[in-house]
């Protein structure tokens, strides 16, 4: 077993922290420690991130394949063994990884990929990281600015990042930090990984949750040969345009058996929504739907839809107990793939096609609400079963005005910027469940 090359950054000054750092490498000898003085900047990030640049310009061994490069508050975990550490580094190795975190603070994008290894896409938490040498250039090029972090760097430079789970690294409190003022608060730090460690648990049992939910029975195009899909479509008598728009989109579209609903106008025009939403389930409760779709009239569909896309999906996603589809999102902070194109997701904006299940209606009914209510955001947090359809079938047509969010007033362009984001999101996430986990 060979020793790692090992880079903990300290500020001269700090010298509690240097005798911290050397007590936790005390007689670890998988490591070869060396502390590196930290360049001083009046701006302590932009310093962090000046340090690792001269590292890796100046200091790394050519045949190392990889290096550590942490900070003087790391401390190991209990969870913390050198077998642990040299498997996960070799897993990460194999799957051609830039970086493996030790430890995270907080992060958003998240896809398990074995025991040991959880793919990231964006993290806070620089304490304890693997750099593998297919990323060192690019950290050594990279431009560092005022306002940039090393864990933003990093984020910003590579999707192939993975951190090891259960922890094996987080940072001591010391009460004060060099590199983020935030972290002088007393226990925040703590707090941060602490939160981190319960949403990756969490997450972890979702993701092995659904995909032990597999339908073993695969759906073919007789199971919804015939099948109409009852749709509600929302529209304000005056929005004459949106209209013309919406029935446009559903012309000659004969899978769908579609109704024009008129929206309760509201001074509060969320408020209005969510009650005309509830208006549209005691609809569905007359006609003893199974299933049905609710459209607002800026919905648009993309040029990648299809009946079956969207009628199988409708089917397995019943099997594995769904409240509600959605078609297209503006946004969201976390996305496990179910299967290569339906991912579980929370929370889930937007609800200009969403799909909603019978089982799911009374629960819809039974809400407390108030002016303050706004559906994208009480949809999601009502149920833990709801899943969006990637490659989006949905995008909101921006039509400069919003009768529900007055943001897109003020901000031209916002819906179609945050639905483009999304979807390339999602794409990177489809990409590395194919690569790693099909």
């Amino acid at each position: 077993m060979n020793k790692i090359p090992t880079y903990i950054i300290n500020l001269k000054e700090r010298e509690d922290r240097n005798i911290h750092t050397r007590k936790q490498f005390s007689n670890r000898e998988e490591f070869s420690l060396t502390i590196v003085e930290g360049i001083r900047h009046e701006n302590g990030a932009l310093g962090l991130i000046l340090t690792i640049q001269k590292i890796l310009s100046t200091m790394v061994p050519e045949a190392a394949r990889y290096i550590i490069i942490g900070e003087d508050d790391h401390q190991f975990t209990e969870h913390y063994s050198k077998e642990l550490l040299f498997e996960a580094v070799t897993a990460a190795e194999n799957k051609d990884a830039d970086m493996l975190l030790c430890g995270i603070s907080a992060f958003k994008g998240f896809i398990p990929i074995d025991s040991r290894l959880n793919w990231v896409k964006d993290f806070t938490g620089t304490q304890f990281v693997v750099l593998f040498r297919k990323c060192f250039k690019s950290i050594i090029n990279a431009k560092a600015n005022i306002g940039l972090t090393a864990d933003g760097l990093y984020t910003t430079l590579s999707n192939d990042k993975y951190f090891i789970y259960p922890f094996i690294s987080t940072q001591k409190e010391f009460g004060y930090s060099d590199a983020t003022n935030e972290n002088n608060e007393i226990g925040r730090i703590t707090e941060l990984f602490e939160k981190s460690a319960t949403t990756a648990n969490l997450l972890t049992k979702v993701y092995s949750y659904y995909h032990e939910l597999i339908p073993t029975q695969s759906i073919q195009t007789s199971d919804y040969e015939g099948m109409v899909l009852p749709t509600y479509i929302i529209n304000l008598p005056e929005r004459e345009e949106r209209r013309i728009h919406i029935l446009g989109q559903f012309d000659g579209r004969a899978e769908f058996d579609y109704k024009l609903i008129k929206a309760v106008k509201h001074s509060v025009g969320a408020y209005g929504l969510w009650q005309t939403i509830r208006k549209i389930i005691h609809l569905a409760i007359e006609n003893d739907d199974e299933v049905i779709l609710i459209c607002e009239d800026d919905h648009e569909f993309s040029a990648g839809y299809s009946r079956d896309f969207l009628f199988k999906n409708i089917l397995e996603a019943h099997l594995q107990g769904a409240d509600y589809i959605s078609g297209g999102s503006g946004g969201f902070d976390y996305a496990l793939p179910i299967t290569e194109n339906r991912f579980w997701v929370n929370p889930c904006y937007s609800t200009q096609f969403i799909i909603i299940y019978k089982k799911f209606f009374q629960q819809i009914l039974d809400e407390p609400y108030d002016e303050t209510v706004i559906a994208d955001i009480l949809l999601p947090s009502m149920t833990s079963n709801k899943m969006l359809l990637y490659p989006y079938i949905s995008f909101q047509k921006d039509f400069g005005y919003s009768d529900v969010t007055p943001l897109h007033q003020e901000y031209k362009g916002l819906i179609t910027r945050i639905f483009s984001n999304s979807e390339k999101t999602l794409a990177l996430h489809q990409d590395i469940y194919i690569r790693h986990c099909k």
